[in-house]
């Protein structure tokens, strides 16, 4: 359904996804509704094709697309979520179609409109996604056993892959927010997740609507996959920590345990001392089992090194919720 005010704004954030790109737009274009949306793409001065299918659709689609192109690249210098997209938000609500991720199911939308709509309160909705590998087979990821309401401790607790970008649809006056933890965070999804959790509800359906690709080979994931960033983890202890001021120390507990998880994951892969001792000043702020699990963990990747990654991949299935 087109015309008039959109009541959801989508966000596609884009680089150097010419391979991907049109499946991202067309699975949004696909959605089958009974109120407008609108779809902003932003390409981040692409090297390859894909300013250009960004610009074939928009030129098809006027109504409905909003094509921001950069002729430099952007991310470098400025938050373009704050600086280029807030600014051209319509909607009530704001979903997330990353240029290589796409949704699955045209009633994606609808659904989660609806859900926000039957209760107010609620101030971020995601969903069950397909998580695609590299080599093209796809797995279910459903980070919540049934629909409901998921406690707003998880949220933090969990991470940013708890709830896939994808997935998430958003209050538009939650998106509209910028404390300065958002400000100093160098990714969008996560820092919008806790701040909604603080805000309102956090609402799951249990239905796979979208797909995620795992590692795609121009993704942030997986440009990171087997670098020790240690800038970014910085940076996500550095925000948190802002967020822990801001929301009163509600959620401390579950920024100590996400940060003693976040640490260790990274030793785990790369087992550097200085890791090690992160990891470790997390886990001693926690209490009985979680405590123990994360010093247990630590010394066994210590003794062990990669022998030891059968056993966590059993205890990470089984604990690390």
């Amino acid at each position: 359904m087109n015309g008039g005010t959109p009541l959801v704004s989508v966000v596609c954030l884009c680089y150097n996804h010419e391979k991907t790109v049109a499946q991202a737009i067309e699975s949004v274009l696909a959605q089958k509704t009974d109120f407008p949306f609108e779809l902003i793409v932003h390409d981040d001065a692409s090297t390859d094709s894909t300013p250009e299918i960004v610009r074939s659709y928009a030129e098809k689609y006027p109504d409905i697309i909003v094509p921001v192109l950069q002729s430099e690249n952007k991310m470098r210098f400025c938050n373009i979520a704050e600086t280029y997209i807030a600014p051209l938000l319509r909607g009530r609500y704001v979903a997330i179609c990353e240029g290589d991720d796409y949704w699955t199911s045209p009633d994606k939308l609808a659904l989660q409109v609806r859900a926000m709509q039957a209760d107010p309160g609620i101030a971020l909705c995601f969903h069950a996604v397909t998580e695609v590998q590299p080599n093209g087979t796809g797995q279910p990821y459903r980070p919540v056993k049934a629909t409901g309401e998921v406690p707003a401790g998880q949220v933090v607790k969990r991470g940013g892959m708890f709830c896939p970008s994808v997935s998430l649809l958003a209050r538009r006056d939650i998106v509209d927010q910028w404390p300065e933890f958002r400000k100093k965070a160098d990714v969008y999804d996560y820092p919008l997740q806790v701040l909604a959790a603080n805000e309102g509800k956090v609402w799951y359906i249990d239905r796979i609507l979208a797909a995620y690709r795992f590692q795609h080979e121009n993704s942030w994931t997986a440009q990171r996959a087997d670098v020790t960033d240690t800038a970014h983890l910085e940076n996500e202890t550095g925000w948190l920590g802002l967020f822990n001021a801001w929301s009163g120390g509600r959620f401390s507990y579950e920024i100590d345990y996400h940060l003693a998880h976040m640490w260790f994951t990274e030793y785990r892969k790369h087992p550097e001392k200085a890791l090690r001792g992160k990891a470790l000043q997390y886990a001693k702020r926690l209490r009985g089992r979680d405590r123990l699990l994360f010093e247990g963990l630590t010394l066994l990747f210590t003794v062990c090194g990669t022998r030891a990654n059968r056993l966590y991949a059993y205890i990470k299935k089984k604990l690390l919720k």
